[in-house]
C-alpha cells in the first residue's frame, strides 16, 4: 500500500479534529490560483476519505489587468481538469471599496464571501471551502498581537465558521507549495504578494518571519499550536462566562445595560475583563475601538469606583458606577442606514449594501422537520412567494402575523418582544412580496401566512451577515 501523501495526512488530522466536512456531500472552493487553493481543490478532488461534489468559485477583482484575466482562465482550466463546476464573478472591487468606504482588502473579501454564498446557494452545496492555512494563521496572530488583540485575537483564524471551513489550517504554506510540485501542479502567484511595502501582511511574511525563522526554525507549529491551546481554552469558558454574566444581567434594552455588583466582583482579573468584553458587546452591538486600557478602565470602576464615578467609551457610550451595579448607557445616537429595497428572484439572491445583509432563495422540498435551530435560514411556502419577493427595508407602523398567532402584530411591537435593541431595529430587513406583505423579518419570526408545509414544495430563504465574513469590528483574518 503506497504511503500516504503528507497533506492529506495533514486534512484528515484536521478532519478528526474539527470534523469540517462530516455529513457534506458537496463543497464549493474558493480558488485564487494560488498554490493553497489549488493544493487544497486537488486533495479534495483525489482522496479516497471524501466523496464530494466539488464547485469552484473564482472572483476576478477587476484589478492587475491582463494578470488577473489570465489567474481566471487557469483556475476555469483546473476545474475542468477535476471535474468541478466553474462559477466565475467579475466586480470592481476598487470601485465598490471607494463607494462603501472600505479599503481595498475588505471590499475584496466582503466580494469573495458574497459570491461565496450565492454559489453555495444556487450549486446546492454543503459546505465553503477556503484555503487558509496554518501560516496564514501564524501571521494573523502575530499581526493581532501587534495590535493588541485579547484572547480572540489570538484564536487567530478559526478553522470553521458557520459552513465556511478551512481544511489546511493546520498545514503550512512550505506544505501546499510541496504538495503541488509532488503532484505537478502549476498554480499561479499575485505579485503584489512579494512586495513587503504593499501590505503589512507582506512584511510580516516577507521581511520579520525569517528573520525569527533563523533562531526558530518551527515558528510556524508553535504559532499555530499557541492558536489552538487558546482556541481550546475559549470553547470551555466562554459558555461559564457567558453563564455568569446572564446571572447578573439586570437591564438590558437600546440605551442602558445594567449588570449587578455581584455578578461582576471578586471576579479574578482575567475572567472580568472578559465578562466586561461581553458586557459592552452586548449593549453596544460590538466591540469596536474598544481598547484593554478601556476596558481595565470600567473594571477599576466595578472594584473600586465610587458611586457615580464614569468612564467615556467610543461611539457615545458611558460606563457609570451604580449602587451595586455597572451601567453601560448610550448618550449618542447611530446614523440610521436609510431605504434599501432589491428585488429577490427565487431562485436567486438579493443584497442591501447598507445593511450588510444578503438572502439567497432556493426551490426545496419542505423538511419533514422545520424547527431548525438556525434562526438565519428558513422555509416558507412555495405558493407565498409565486409572485417574487422582495428584501427591503421596513416602515414604521408594518405589520406581520407571526407563525402561530391568529392576529397580526406591529414590527415595533415584535422588536420589543424578541428584544432587539432600539438603535438595531432600523437595520433589520424584511422578506416580503411584492404588493408589501411581510413574509419574514429576517433572523427573527416568519409570517402565518408563509407557513410551509412539511415534505410540500418550499422556499428555502437563507440571509447571510457581513460581520459573518469578517469577524468583529471588521478584524483582519488572513482572507486572501
Amino acid at each position: 500500500m503506497p504511503d500516504r501523501d503528507p497533506l492529506h495526512e495533514r486534512i484528515l488530522e484536521t478532519e478528526r479534529r474539527y470534523r469540517l466536512l462530516e455529513g457534506a456531500g458537496s463543497v464549493v472552493v474558493g480558488v485564487s490560483g494560488g498554490q493553497d487553493s489549488v493544493a487544497l481543490l486537488h486533495a479534495l478532488a483525489v482522496m479516497d476519505e471524501f466523496d464530494l461534489r466539488l464547485g469552484v468559485a473564482h472572483l476576478h477583482h477587476g484589478m492587475r489587468g491582463e494578470s488577473a484575466d489570465k489567474d481566471h482562465e487557469f483556475v476555469e482550466d483546473l476545474a475542468g481538469t477535476l471535474g468541478a463546476a466553474f462559477y466565475p464573478e467579475w466586480r470592481d472591487v476598487i470601485a465598490e471599496g471607494e463607494r462603501d468606504g472600505l479599503n481595498a482588502e475588505v471590499a475584496g473579501r466582503r466580494a469573495r464571501y458574497s459570491l461565496y454564498a450565492r454559489v453555495l446557494t444556487e450549486g446546492r452545496y454543503d459546505r465553503i471551502a477556503t484555503g487558509h492555512t496554518g501560516t496564514d494563521r501564524a501571521e494573523t496572530l502575530l499581526l493581532n498581537l501587534f495590535r493588541g488583540a485579547g484572547l480572540e485575537g489570538m484564536r487567530s483564524i478559526p478553522p470553521r465558521r458557520g459552513r465556511i471551513v478551512r481544511p489546511l489550517i493546520a498545514c503550512t504554506r512550505d506544505e501546499t507549495r510541496d504538495y503541488c510540485e509532488r503532484h505537478g501542479l502549476p498554480y499561479r502567484t499575485d505579485i503584489t504578494n512579494l512586495q513587503p511595502e504593499h501590505a503589512r501582511r507582506n512584511a510580516l511574511r516577507l521581511e520579520i518571519l525569517p528573520h525569527i525563522r533563523q533562531m526558530f526554525p518551527e515558528v510556524e507549529r508553535a504559532l499555530i499550536r499557541a492558536c489552538e491551546t487558546v482556541e481550546e481554552e475559549l470553547e470551555w469558558t466562554d459558555p461559564l462566562l457567558s453563564e455568569w454574566l446572564e446571572a447578573g444581567m439586570e437591564q438590558s434594552d437600546a440605551d442602558l445595560t445594567v449588570v449587578s455588583g455581584s455578578a461582576l466582583a471578586g471576579r479574578p482579573a482575567g475572567a472580568l475583563h472578559r465578562m466586561l468584553r461581553m458586557a459592552l458587546e452586548e449593549a453596544r452591538g460590538d466591540l469596536y475601538d474598544i481598547s484593554r486600557e478601556q476596558v481595565e478602565r470600567v473594571a477599576e470602576l466595578v472594584t473600586a469606583g465610587e458611586v457615580g464615578a464614569e468612564v467615556e467609551l467610543p461611539g457615545g457610550w458611558v460606563a457609570r458606577r451604580g449602587y451595586e451595579r455597572l451601567e453601560l448607557a448610550r448618550s449618542g445616537s447611530y446614523a440610521l442606514p436609510g431605504d434599501e429595497a432589491q428585488r429577490l428572484e427565487v431562485p436567486g439572491s438579493a443584497r442591501l449594501e447598507r445593511r450588510g445583509v444578503e438572502v439567497t432563495a432556493e426551490e426545496v422540498q419542505a423538511p419533514e422537520r422545520l424547527d431548525d435551530d438556525d434562526p438565519m435560514t428558513v422555509f416558507i411556502d412555495a405558493g407565498a412567494a409565486a409572485n417574487g419577493l422582495v428584501l427591503r427595508s421596513w416602515d414604521e407602523g408594518e405589520r406581520i402575523q407571526p407563525l402561530g398567532m391568529e392576529g397580526s402584530k406591529k414590527l415595533s411591537d415584535l422588536f420589543t418582544d424578541e428584544k432587539i435593541e432600539r438603535q438595531r431595529r432600523p437595520l433589520v430587513p424584511v422578506v416580503a412580496r411584492p404588493n408589501g406583505e411581510i413574509l419574514w423579518v429576517v433572523g427573527y419570526r416568519i409570517s402565518e401566512t408563509a407557513r410551509a408545509t412539511p415534505g410540500a414544495p418550499a422556499v428555502k430563504l437563507t440571509a447571510w451577515l457581513d460581520n459573518e465574513w469578517e469577524g468583529r469590528g471588521g478584524q483582519d483574518d488572513g482572507t486572501q
